[in-house]
């Protein structure tokens, strides 16, 4: 699978995630604002979990290198608040899982 679509499977996890959340943690009203804060997301468990580097994941996104390393320290500084960690750490596991499921099936 091309990291192109990998990266995109993950931001959409990430948006089904915090759809489903949406009544358990405050979500930005700006929908602009709101849809950045998926991406950052998605880039950070990209980098974090399925270890993508962040050129790859820039390319991915067609963002700059530099923009992804700011989203991994933005949710890394928000990683402070539990909710807002435990939050990640179950996006976390669901792509792990998704993708783990994955390369155990030869795909």
């Amino acid at each position: 699978m091309s990291t192109r679509l990998t990266c995109r499977l993950v931001q959409n996890l990430t948006a089904e995630a915090v759809h489903l959340a949406a009544d358990r943690i405050p979500l930005l009203r700006d929908r602009r604002r709101a849809k950045c804060h998926v991406r950052q997301i998605a880039m950070y468990v990209c980098h974090v979990v399925l270890q993508i580097s962040q050129g790859d994941i820039a390319n991915a996104f067609e963002r700059d290198r530099t923009t992804v390393r700011h989203a991994c320290s933005v949710i890394e500084d928000r990683r402070d608040a539990a909710d807002f960690d435990a939050f990640i750490e179950t996006i976390e596991r669901l792509v792990s899982s998704a993708f783990t499921a994955q390369a155990e099936r030869g795909e």
